[in-house]
């Protein structure tokens, strides 16, 4: 009965929004129907519905009309909301009308649509590549530090007993240790300051900071939903940034990547990852917050790699979940090196620093970062123990990588 008067209510709701746009072709009304009231009809399916209701109802049927829909409806909408409606009449269109000669000019449309919807919703001066450049020449040492966040996995909890009593972990638990990380963090970088020059950190945001609803399982482990558990990780990241500003004079270059926890899709969506993350949300919010802060830089990069270039060495930042690892004699660095040489064909890196594998590793051309949520059910089945650590390194102007070390959050 209820769901009979909600299709009543839904089908009178179109029918309004028909006779008020009445000039409207009927894709450019299922681009609006999908705009202003949320609900999604194909074109023909609209125009059925009100060829029926005119019948019914003695009123001359309605004329399939061109009529721009942005011109029509400018005073009403905002620019986002304008985008939007044009590219769901050309999706509308799309579908509608695969085998019509305009069909590429269409799917052209929509991706110019969306180049334009990303510049209204772009932060100003937020840059997808950053140069790092020696200020220092000759023989003085310079270097820049960097350290890496990532896999913290905030909301998740660990029982001490699913992991014979190596680890436990919850929403409080993940805050200290988080705050140890950007506390031990500089205390790295002031002691590596008494022998070489640095005025530049790099704090790489490599995704991973909530574990989301992904898996059926993480339902049950997960202390609250995806959304506050973004919203949390957003808080934790906010402040310790915030620490390292108030507690040195460094100039902070943040790299920011999405990992695949934070997908709001079933699968990752490889050509859209980025629009369908949560994490990508937190990193716009803060690169928005610290705009007119002229210390911090947030380099955020709609690729599934992000770039700094530190004194002409190439970093290449990524979560890590582009590499597959089955296993296998030789661990995870041989997959990672067949992964490194298959990037390196289309962009030379001098050194890739990723996320993902939960274990701290320097492997020479890469780094692979370690977790703050430490030893986890999953893990210790599959026979993987790691302490909960990030990683501290430097690039020296002159030597490139040189002093790598664990920061431990415990």
């Amino acid at each position: 009965m209820q769901h009979a008067k909600n299709a009543a209510d839904e089908r009178d709701n179109l029918i309004r929004l028909i006779e008020e746009n009445f000039s409207l072709s009927y894709e450019a009304l299922a681009g609006l129907a999908k705009t202003k009231l949320g609900i999604t009809r194909q074109a023909e399916s609209l125009r059925k519905m009100y060829a029926k209701y005119a019948k019914a109802n003695g009123l001359p049927p309605k004329r399939s009309n061109s009529q721009n829909v942005v011109a029509t409806l400018s005073a009403e909408l905002s620019p986002e909301q304008r985008l939007q409606l044009e590219i769901e009449e050309l999706r509308t269109r799309r579908v509608e009308k695969a085998g019509d000669k305009q069909y590429k000019a269409a799917l052209a449309e929509i991706d110019k649509l969306r180049d334009e919807m990303d510049k209204l919703l772009m932060v100003e001066g937020v840059k997808s590549t950053h140069t790092i450049e020696a200020k220092r020449r000759g023989k003085d040492s310079e270097s820049t530090a960097v350290i890496v966040a990532s896999d913290w996995h905030v909301e998740e909890n660990v029982k001490p007993e699913s992991v014979d009593y190596s680890n436990e972990y919850t929403m409080e638990i993940a805050k200290k240790r988080s705050q140890a990380f950007f506390r031990n963090a500089l205390t790295l970088v002031k002691k590596e300051q008494k022998d070489t020059a640095i005025t530049n950190l790099v704090v790489a945001l490599i995704g991973d900071f909530f574990s989301g609803h992904i898996h059926d399982e993480l339902m049950e482990s997960c202390e609250v939903s995806p959304i506050d558990a973004a919203l949390y990780a957003q808080e934790l990241l906010a402040d310790g940034i915030q620490y390292l500003l108030d507690n040195s004079e460094l100039q902070l270059v943040i790299p920011c990547c999405v990992g695949n926890h934070s997908r709001t899709t079933e699968k990752v969506h490889v050509s859209t990852e980025q629009g369908n993350s949560l994490e990508w949300m937190i990193y716009k919010n803060l690169a928005q917050y610290y705009k007119n802060n002229k210390r911090v830089n947030f380099v955020l990069s709609r690729s599934y790699f992000t770039w700094v270039d530190v004194y002409g060495f190439k970093v290449r930042f990524h979560h890590g979940h582009a590499v597959k690892f089955g296993g296998g004699v030789g661990g995870i660095t041989i997959p990672i090196n067949k992964a490194i040489a298959r990037f390196d064909q289309q962009q030379q890196a001098y050194l890739d620093v990723m996320g993902h594998f939960h274990q701290k590793t320097d492997g020479g051309k890469f780094i692979i970062n370690g977790s703050l949520i430490g030893n986890t059910p999953y893990g210790f089945r599959a026979g993987f123990t790691g302490r909960p650590e990030q990683t501290f390194f430097l690039i020296q102007k002159d030597y490139g990588k040189t002093v790598v070390a664990p920061i431990f959050v415990d």
